[in-house]
């Protein structure tokens, strides 16, 4: 029978595992349908090769992040030292991996599909190269926003104190805000991913509503973001009220 430590290091090891492992889904799947929407345009705009490669290049990096979050909370997991931690550390080792994991899969194809269109529309309208860079870089920094509360929850759950003794509710409540956390920043990030999308094409379409789609834009990301909070919200009462 595993004694606590074991059993507090085996769960931290695992919560490793599943931070990175379900968090770099949603990076490779974004970096993926930007680079190929980007090969597609060149098949037509080869004389554009140097501007969409460079828009390509960030909306990855952007993509990127949240597998970069996920990756910090698996190394702080992978190198936590579970002497004198209490059984309950375990529970909270695996709702932050499960946390930090699944939120940063939204994140992560929702940039993807903000910087695919970027690409596809430098191609159409490349005189507008920087109003639909500037539009990308916001659209897609907007769906980072729950793979950042799934890293800020992921860190609570890493460092709150533990009792020495507790019941097995507050066990399942830790559990329960990385999948609070987690399972609602995906639609999130995917709604917010989708909105910047179609703005990004709306500028190529016509430069000159920039302002007017931006506007629109940041209305309809911050009302998709809603629901981010409301599960953000749930996440922070398990921790601390439980």
């Amino acid at each position: 029978m595993l004694d606590v430590f074991s059993y507090v290091k085996a769960c931290s090891l695992v919560g490793a595992g599943l931070a990175i492992g379900l968090g770099a889904i949603g990076s490779a799947i974004g970096e993926g349908l930007t680079a190929g929407k980007a090969n597609e345009t060149l098949s037509y705009r080869p004389e554009l090769a140097g501007e969409i490669l460079k828009t390509m290049l960030v909306g990855q990096a952007v993509a990127e992040s949240a597998a970069i979050f996920a990756l910090v909370v698996a190394m702080l997991m992978f190198f936590t030292n579970p002497v004198g931690k209490p059984l309950l550390a375990a529970w909270a080792f695996l709702g932050s991996g499960l946390g930090m994991g699944l939120s940063a899969i939204g994140s992560g194809i929702g940039s993807g599909f903000v910087s695919a269109t970027a690409c596809e529309g430098i191609g159409r309208q490349p005189a507008a190269k920087s109003a639909i860079n500037s539009l990308m870089l916001i659209g897609a920094s907007i769906t980072q926003s729950t793979a950042i509360y799934g890293f800020l929850v992921s860190l609570m759950l890493l460092f709150i104190g533990f009792p020495e003794s507790a019941d097995i509710s507050r066990s399942f409540a830790l559990l329960g805000a990385g999948l609070s956390t987690g399972f609602g920043g995906i639609g999130p990030g995917i709604g917010e991913g989708l909105t910047g999308s179609f703005a990004v094409t709306a500028v190529a379409r016509n430069p000159e509503q920039v302002s007017k789609v931006t506007r629109t834009m940041l209305v309809g990301q911050a009302i998709a973001e809603s629901t981010g909070i409301y599960a953000l919200i749930v996440a922070l009462l398990l921790i601390m009220v439980v």
